[in-house]
């Protein structure tokens, strides 16, 4: 019962931190008709949404929607137009796009007064990972970045920088033809707590983007801190890395218990350890997030695993 009782109060917090802010619509699966010719996807915007109507109009569509998904049905394609002798970047963003004749002048941005074009945010994740193919031309640049701000936030930041709180970019600079997984860690610049989370996407190099380069996103995933959820005793030192979850049971002098559970609570591991040493647990569970348990008579000690 006693047991029972631990693991319900840790799947509790689990479920809790299961719950951390995602970015919305973040596998590009739903869709929507934002008054343009091709649909944007739901919760992102383009530049033909952006805060000038005049020349939204005159803007090419540098967006679509894939069946070339990484998972689901559906992933986000950005592809650079050349319109009037000036390459058009392919650009979604989750705030909104300021757009210009003169690339140097566009940027995107949290509007704060319309939840249209802006995503809450206030948690503070440790990285940004997401799935991607690049097709570039020339010496193109792709990226992706994300910042977590207070107040107005811009990106590029054009004097909003001490409304940052956190920044993680991945840029895409070869070609890769299957989907490829890439990580970017937030760097901290403060301790405030953010109020928003501001992502641009692109499939060329800003101002100097190349005609013709392509970029597929799915599935962004922000990933946080694998931290002890409960750590009764620090008589077992834990930690885990590329899938694989280390243990020291040196400091214990009775048999341990080693279970992983599944966010359905399925016991989806269970070994018994009396050879009181440093373990590694190789495990090949599906990509998510589990719940480990170390109990012994004597210590217990849960975590929170992130497989890849």
């Amino acid at each position: 019962m006693k047991k029972s009782l631990s693991l319900f109060i840790c799947f509790s917090c689990f479920c809790f931190y299961s719950a951390q802010d995602q970015i919305d619509n973040a596998g590009f699966e739903n869709w929507e008709n934002a008054g343009t010719s091709v649909d944007e996807p739901t919760d992102w915007s383009s530049i033909k949404t952006s805060d000038d109507p005049t020349l939204a109009g005159f803007a090419p569509v540098v967006w679509g929607q894939s069946t070339d998904a990484h998972s689901g049905s559906y992933s986000l394609e950005m592809t650079n137009v050349s319109v009037f002798g000036v390459v058009a970047n392919g650009i979604v963003t989750n705030g909104r796009v300021h757009a210009d004749f003169d690339p140097n002048l566009g940027y995107v941005f949290t509007d704060q007064s319309d939840n249209t074009w802006n995503q809450s945010f206030s948690d503070k994740p440790d990285s940004l990972v997401g799935w991607y193919k690049y097709s570039p031309n020339g010496g193109d640049k792709a990226k992706v970045e994300a910042v977590l701000h207070t107040s107005n936030g811009q990106i590029p930041e054009n004097g909003t920088l001490s409304n940052w709180v956190a920044g993680a970019r991945a840029d895409f600079t070869t070609g890769v033809s299957s989907w490829t997984r890439f990580s970017a860690p937030f760097n901290y610049y403060n301790n405030s707590t953010p109020e928003y989370i501001l992502l641009v996407l692109t499939s060329g190099d800003s101002t100097v983007a190349v005609d013709g380069s392509q970029l597929l996103l799915d599935d962004l995933e922000l990933i946080y801190s694998p931290s002890s959820i409960n750590d009764f005793n620090s008589s077992i030192k834990s930690w885990f890395s590329d899938n694989v979850l280390y243990a020291d049971f040196s400091l214990i002098q009775d048999p341990v218990h080693v279970e992983v559970y599944d966010l359905t609570g399925k016991n989806v591991f269970n070994q018994r350890i009396s050879n009181f040493s440093r373990k590694e647990f190789h495990f090949d569970f599906p990509s998510g997030m589990y719940l480990v348990s170390f109990s012994s008579e004597s210590t217990s000690k849960t975590m929170k695993i992130i497989m890849q």
